[in-house]
């Protein structure tokens, strides 16, 4: 009947009016912190160079530690900001050939590599985040010079990662991000990067609401493990 027809209608109308006007649920995750962070830092690039004729330097980089510094900002609409920034010394040996001997040099390089860009965040549980990032990263090796040859080069490019982050518990977050860099394999003999496949994975443990310990896996030419104090600062008005 008519009647019916027209109290079904308004029903379907309040109900969604309601729906439009409720407020988006914000994620208990915190996208608001700052990390202080040492690196533990493994790279994988070799390469040759003659810098006079008839000599020639061949390197191969290895293990080296440094520091880092990271954070990110919430921004409205589920966005937020982030960016970091990486100082690492490096283990490189040389090998220098000339006609009248070969010589085994160690020696230590210089590696930066920055990340700055934006996130968004999508609430699917309570405790469950989906992760999207579009981020600008760089890398640059500072070798320095043993015998005059020049193996110093930085590049950067666009990277784009989707991941998720999750706490099973209240203490305990665990997440990973996977996408491509433009930084992730280095091609030493052409003083360049490349863009590779990477993946970030790792946990953390908060032992006060807002402070924790976290530790940190990232694949790659540039391998790093990463343990880092966090300081969080809860949930924006927005």
């Amino acid at each position: 009947d008519s009647e019916h027809s027209m109290k079904l209608k308004i029903s379907i109308l309040a109900a969604l009016a309601a729906a439009t006007a409720a407020p988006v649920l914000a994620s208990d995750l915190s996208y608001t912190y700052i990390d202080f962070r040492v690196l533990g830092v493994s790279t994988d690039a070799s390469g040759t160079a003659t810098p006079v004729p008839g000599q020639t330097v061949a390197v191969e980089t290895g293990d080296g530690d440094g520091i880092s510094v990271a954070g990110a900002v919430a921004l409205p609409g589920r966005f937020y900001a982030l960016g970091s920034y990486n100082s690492s010394i490096v283990d490189v040996s040389a090998t220098i050939t000339s006609p009248l001997t070969v010589a085994m040099v160690e020696d230590e390089f210089d590696l930066i590599t920055t990340t700055f860009g934006f996130g968004y965040q999508y609430e699917i549980a309570e405790n469950l985040d989906v992760l999207g990032e579009l981020t600008y990263e760089s890398a640059e090796f500072d070798f320095g010079s043993l015998a005059g040859e020049d193996f110093d080069f930085d590049d950067g490019g666009a990277a784009v990662r989707v991941g998720f982050r999750f706490n099973p518990s209240p203490p305990i977050e665990m997440y990973a991000m996977v996408g491509t860099s433009p930084v992730g394999e280095v091609l030493l003999d052409e003083r360049r990067f490349d863009s590779a496949t990477v993946v970030n994975a790792g946990m953390r443990w908060y032992f006060f609401p807002d402070l924790g310990v976290g530790l940190d896996y990232q694949s790659g030419d540039i391998e790093t493990l990463t343990l880092s104090m966090r300081f969080s600062f809860g949930t924006l008005p927005w």
